[in-house]
């Protein structure tokens, strides 16, 4: 399955008319046993991936979505296993269900406050968006007009009372840690720019990288209150000479070495 749900960029929809989603989730495999899971419903702009890998000891979720359903119900029937649970960054659309796995928590200590308490900013609605974080994200490029939702995930759901729980990470994990499945091992790499404590992980013996929001197929953002253009093109740099032979990115479809290279050139030509 790919990402085509045919989901508007901005979500124009007023929430009486909002339809009832069948599935909130949706997966693609990979080979290495990855499951790619994402949101189809949620807006473009915060529709983030979610990752699922395979362990002989432990399993992995990379990211949490946006919380809106339970990510941990919906991952009962592939997982057999104690979940280590990983946070590339402290942005709403990666840890909306991180307090779900509270037990076995991984992020960077730069934004690890973020993910303790949420800022009460974070909403399903634009017109809830403080006035210069819609600014920011309309000079990105992005429509910044109605709901971040276009269905709901049952009947009754309100979205002016979601919100994030805020959670405690368990360890705090920087650069060449290594995140140990068993039979598995990805090495932490610190890649900021996007956020101050954007983190990747790889995993040599496949040749798997998965970014965050360090790396996708899609428009990159470095024009948040938190990121750092310098600390990016550093990041971009390093991710050219990584030989990575798959990359998974926070946003949108995984891709392959020729494509991480011209990603990192693209960036790279803006400065």
């Amino acid at each position: 399955m790919t990402d085509t749900s045919g989901v508007p960029d901005g979500g124009r929809h007023p929430s009486g008319t909002l339809p009832p989603a069948h599935c909130w989730f949706a997966i693609e495999w990979h080979a290495n046993g990855i499951m790619r899971i994402w949101e189809p419903h949620v807006s473009r702009l915060l529709r983030a991936n979610i990752f699922l890998v395979k362990g002989r000891d432990r399993d992995l979720v990379v990211d949490s979505g946006m919380g809106i359903v339970s990510l941990r119900d919906f991952l009962r029937p592939f997982v057999d296993k104690p979940i280590t649970h990983l946070v590339t960054h402290s942005h709403v659309d990666h840890v909306g269900s991180s307090h779900e796995f509270a037990d076995d928590l991984l992020m960077h200590a730069a934004e690890a406050e973020t993910l303790r308490n949420p800022p009460d900013d974070w909403r399903l609605s634009f017109e809830e968006y403080p006035e210069d974080k819609r600014r920011r994200l309309q000079a990105a490029g992005f429509d910044t007009t109605g709901l971040l939702i276009a269905a709901l995930p049952h009947d009754g759901f309100d979205y002016r009372s979601w919100r994030v729980p805020g959670v405690v990470p368990t360890r705090l994990v920087d650069e060449g840690d290594v995140v140990d499945l068993g039979d598995r091992h990805f090495t932490v790499m610190h890649t900021p720019g996007h956020s101050p404590g954007s983190i990747s992980l790889w995993e040599s013996a496949s040749g798997t990288l998965i970014g965050g929001d360090a790396i996708y197929d899609g428009l990159l953002i470095d024009t948040l209150p938190d990121s750092d253009r310098g600390a990016y093109r550093v990041t971009m740099e390093r991710l050219r000479s990584v030989p990575a032979t798959v990359v998974h990115g926070g946003h949108r479809e995984s891709f392959g070495a020729p494509k991480l290279k011209k990603l990192c050139d693209d960036y790279l030509s803006t400065f």
